[in-house]
């Protein structure tokens, strides 16, 4: 009879610990060229709270019980930071140097690690277009979070529409995540301020009493930069447009100066030099010009660079600095359309 009891209780106690064991999640690894013994780890979910881990020359062991599914960040440094998916019972390992790690584990991690991998061998021009594709096959993968913030979210122009349709395609649990549901309250948000960032309205006559409207001005990027006759700074920014307009003279990239002036006979004359090769527009209502009121144009020289959509890019912007983003923006709009084009041609195989 005790030795039944006995048998029975070990039994048990071997069950409970076998128990135990498969409630806890193990993140373990070693990371090469570490520039600090202690890496953050970011949790998104259940909840959003902070970590750390500290190391022994790069190799660490972090344990914890997940009451749910859990999805945290390990922060290694400020341009590599990887997800991890945490369960329970379940172990992830994670080796290599910082920006060329190997992720080995179960499910969502597993499933990451091999949509990184494929995603650097993707040409750069075609990673948006097989990112969205992902995303959209997989609606229920908790990798989309992390796709959608690295490969959308992050990017330096953000297509805020294309975002939430990806969203939209994502499955209820995924949505309903704190970082989607933040996502699309700050997307909501800057909805809302977008007619600040618009500009919806342009209409001034050129130097030949032409009215110069949007419809005139079609598929390009387009500086419209404020100016006077009777602001020295102002006509010297006039002129370092010159070698700009030259430096993009072969893009689709327009320039439109519009000036402050209130004397017809000042900005025909300070307007008639080598500014002549764009576009020059006055309505003679000085500061009470609309465009400059809307936009809270305060003071002389000052410019705004605008998009495809006219909306606003960046803000006064000169020199080499503007001929470089309008080089990076027009580059981005030919690999998108390359992308395009190929992806259409796969879909029209298929058939």
């Amino acid at each position: 009879m005790k030795k039944t009891t006995y048998l029975l209780l070990l039994a048990v106690t071997l069950t409970l610990i076998g128990c135990g064991k498969k409630t806890h999640f193990t993140l373990k690894g070693k990371i090469a060229g570490l520039k600090s013994d202690t890496l953050l780890v970011h949790y998104q979910l259940p909840d959003y709270k902070l970590d750390t881990i500290l190391t022994k020359e790069g190799e660490f062991t972090y344990t914890f019980q997940p009451d749910t599914f859990t999805i945290f960040s390990l922060v290694i440094d400020s341009t590599n930071i990887y997800p991890i998916y945490a369960d329970k019972g379940e172990e992830v390992e994670i080796n290599g140097a910082a920006d060329s790690l190997i992720v080995k584990g179960n499910g969502d991690n597993q499933t990451l690690a091999g949509l990184l991998t494929l995603l650097k061998n993707t040409p750069s021009d075609s990673i948006e277009y097989k990112v969205d594709s992902i995303i959209r096959k997989n609606s229920y993968s908790f990798t989309n979070i992390y796709l959608i913030d690295k490969y959308h979210v992050q990017d330096s122009l953000p297509d805020y529409k294309r975002i939430k349709e990806l969203i939209g395609s994502m499955s209820g649990i995924i949505r309903e995540t704190p970082y989607i549901m933040n996502l699309l309250a700050k997307i909501e948000h800057l909805t809302e301020k977008e007619s600040n960032r618009n500009i919806y309205t342009l209409a001034n006559k050129d130097r030949n009493g032409e009215n110069i409207t949007w419809p005139s001005i079609k598929d390009k990027y387009i500086l419209i930069d404020f100016w006077a006759s009777w602001d020295k700074k102002s006509v010297e920014a006039q002129d370092s447009l010159v070698p700009v307009l030259k430096a993009l003279k072969k893009e689709k990239f327009q320039i439109v100066s519009l000036s402050l002036d209130l004397d017809k006979e000042a900005w025909l004359a300070a307007s008639d030099r080598d500014t002549t090769q764009w576009l020059q527009v006055c309505d003679f209502t000085g500061w009470n010009n609309k465009l400059v009121k809307d936009q809270s144009i305060h003071s002389l020289p000052s410019n705004i660079l605008l998009d495809k959509n006219r909306r606003i890019i960046e803000r006064d912007i000169r020199g080499q600095a503007l001929i470089d983003k309008v080089k990076e923006l027009i580059k981005k709009d030919e690999e998108r359309e390359k992308a395009r084009k190929e992806a259409e041609r796969k879909r029209k195989k298929k058939k």
